[in-house]
């Protein structure tokens, strides 16, 4: 079975003057950053990856009341 080597990078950028603030984290499979596609929540990096390894994704998401 093959491993693969799934790594997510945390950063964060301030503006010169303080007024604008972002963070997210990158996405690294094998070493290899993918498309500046960020990991902003779990379908992002599902997406991100499984396209990566050629594949075609339709994520469903299914909300409960809770």
């Amino acid at each position: 079975m093959k491993t693969l080597k799934i790594t997510l990078e945390d950063w964060e950028y301030t503006c010169g003057d303080g007024c604008c603030h972002d963070y997210g984290q990158d996405i690294y499979l094998d070493g290899e950053k993918l498309d500046e596609q960020h990991a902003e929540d779990n379908e992002n990096a599902l997406r991100a990856v499984l396209e990566k390894l050629g594949y075609k994704v339709e994520i469903e998401k299914i909300y409960e009341d809770l």
